[in-house]
This record gives C-alpha cells, sequence and structure tokens, in this order.
C-alpha cells in the first residue's frame, strides 16, 4: 500500500536547533513505521492509496496523526492500535489555521 503524508505545524518553527532536528527525526520515524505497518495491508480503495495528515506540535516532540483523514476503517484500527499516543485529538480548525505554516527550516 502507498501511503501518502502532509504535514502540518501548530505554530512556528523553533529557534532551537537541536527541538528541530529532534521533530525531524521522529516524523522520518513514524513514516517509516507506519509504511512498515501498512506495507502488506490492502486498501479497501481502488488505487490502494492512503493519505495521512500528521501534526507537528507548537510544544513536544509527539508527532500526532489525524485519524478522521482515514477512509478505510481498518487501516483506522490498526494505526489507533499500534500508535495510541500518537492519535490527533485537537480541532480540525485548528490544522486549518496552521495549514499554511512552514514545516521545517
Amino acid at each position: 500500500m502507498d501511503v501518502k503524508f502532509d504535514l502540518v505545524r501548530i505554530g512556528t518553527t523553533r529557534k532551537n536547533y537541536t527541538s528541530e532536528k529532534i521533530l525531524k527525526q521522529n516524523v522520518d520515524l513514524l513514516k517509516s513505521n507506519i509504511r512498515d505497518l501498512l506495507k502488506d495491508e490492502k486498501c479497501s480503495h481502488k488505487n490502494n492509496r492512503i493519505d495521512m495528515t500528521m501534526i507537528v506540535p507548537a510544544k513536544g516532540h509527539n508527532i500526532k496523526i489525524r485519524l478522521q483523514d482515514i477512509k478505510d476503517f481498518h487501516i483506522r484500527k490498526l494505526i489507533r492500535e499500534n500508535y495510541p499516543n500518537s492519535v490527533y485529538k485537537g480541532k480540525l480548525d485548528t490544522i486549518l489555521d496552521h495549514i499554511n505554516n512552514r514545516v521545517f527550516r
């Protein structure tokens, strides 16, 4: 299965280079883990592709995933079970307000 990620940053880029580097590593790690988890799965859509939104937080280093963007309920369940601490529980308005923020330097 092909997985396409959209990144949204809440807030602005941090002035601390180390924090930015940790965030970038966390994003890359979560992307690769999700791709490994879903590589043998079949999507209910004919193009066998999933679009996901990943949220980079304003505080902390825990990257979140918006499950409401995923149409296939089986895939939602897999991600919720395997990454319970990475599920975004905020509002869609927050994401839409920050959609044009620069993600990384």
